[in-house]
């Protein structure tokens, strides 16, 4: 397998976890919300074990632009670095239950523009597309329930 995919890989999965971290700080923040953050949080992890559950997909699938992958792992690398300070951030300055909720919107934005790019570039109608096309309808949804649940509690 190519070093870049390996990469990518790598990096995806790590996103997922990190993003999964942050939502599972939220739910010891705020324990008014804990339900709703652990629940998030979970299918972060979920998405990490189906991103690891595609390492054949990727040996498989023949039509990869591997410089946009090696682009689109570094992109991944920096935002990972981002959350994990943002973490270290919150552990010890917490944010408000504002900012989190702000925070959750924004990461699941931008992992939900991050799956699109990668569903973009890869072989149509592939198995691996058809995960990241996955991955980014749960990102969607995951931004809506975050803003939908702000809405509903009045927390703006």
């Amino acid at each position: 397998m190519d070093h870049a995919i390996i990469r990518y890989l790598k990096e995806s999965i790590e996103m997922e976890l990190n993003v999964g971290d942050i939502y599972q700080l939220f739910s010891v923040k705020f324990p008014q919300d804990y339900d709703f953050w652990w629940k998030i949080s979970i299918e972060e992890m979920n998405h990490a074990a189906l991103i690891e559950s595609i390492n054949d997909v990727f040996l498989t699938d023949s039509i990869l632009p591997l410089d946009s992958i090696e682009k689109q792992a570094e992109d991944l690398q920096k935002m990972n670095l981002s959350v994990k300070e943002r973490i270290e951030q919150y552990k010890l300055v917490p944010p408000t239950r504002l900012e989190a909720f702000k925070c959750g919107f924004e990461l699941e934005n931008s992992i939900g523009e991050f799956h699109f790019e990668h569903f973009m570039t890869t072989a149509p109608n592939s198995q691996m597309a058809k995960i990241f096309q996955k991955l980014n309808g749960d990102d969607i949804n995951h931004a809506m329930r975050i803003d939908n649940y702000m809405k509903d509690n009045c927390i703006v």
